[in-house]
């Protein structure tokens, strides 16, 4: 292969990068605005400013496009519940940590968070091999954070009577509980800094409610942290 070769190639590969970056962003947008049966690939193609046949040697189609929007979605997530496992060698303290990372994953990613939170990743082929790995993707993470939970407990940090799998769910339940509250236009209502404040809150309430005995100081505070994830 010459170089000029190589440097026609490589620019073909730069473009088919930029062009499915682009599909993707116009495709994440309107998932999670719309009805997915609502969308078409013509306005899909023309909001990324490509090709109409782009989505379909890109994706095969529009179904394959959103599968492909909802796995960067999940992929996201993943990478930002892990950060939290990072932050300590202490399992509580990663657990609480899981708090900082849903609400970045928010305020960093809303458009992933939206479709997974919102659409709950469902619409488009139910039965594809593609849907049943995402969904996978996605309980595995859950799964994650259980286990994390269960370590807490076996190490006395959180206290025996918790329930891992009930706890992570409730967790996950009000940590999305309270991001959603930024969509109310009414008094109950919370702007991005209301929403910072009331995770924080949801953290340190959870922080004081399951910490085990043994894992408390003389004055029956949790020896606990509570940790951002790193940037």
């Amino acid at each position: 292969m010459t170089p000029v070769t190589e440097e026609a190639e490589s620019r073909v590969e730069r473009r088919r990068t930029r062009t499915r970056a682009a599909l993707l962003d116009a495709a994440e947008r309107a998932f999670t605005t719309r009805d997915y049966h609502e969308v078409r690939v013509e306005e899909l193609a023309a909001a990324a400013d490509v090709s109409v046949g782009s989505v379909y040697n890109q994706f095969d189609g529009k179904a394959g496009l959103y599968l492909a929007v909802a796995e960067r979605a999940t992929r996201r997530f993943e990478q930002y519940m892990e950060r939290a496992y990072e932050v300590s060698a202490s399992p509580l303290e990663c657990v609480l940590a899981g708090g900082d990372a849903y609400l970045r994953f928010h305020l960093d990613q809303p458009g992933s968070f939206r479709l997974i939170a919102e659409t709950g990743l469902a619409d488009a082929g139910a039965d594809d091999p593609a849907v049943a790995a995402t969904r996978k993707r996605m309980e595995a993470v859950m799964s994650r954070f259980e286990e994390l939970i269960g370590t807490a407990i076996e190490v006395g940090e959180i206290d025996a009577s918790v329930d891992p799998e009930l706890t992570a769910r409730v967790l996950f339940g009000a940590w999305n509980g309270i991001i959603a509250l930024s969509l109310r236009d009414d008094g109950l209502g919370l702007d991005e800094e209301g929403i910072v404040r009331a995770i924080d809150q949801a953290r340190r309430i959870v922080l004081a409610g399951i910490t085990d005995l043994r894992h408390r100081d003389a004055d029956g505070r949790s020896r606990g942290r509570l940790l951002p994830i790193a940037d």
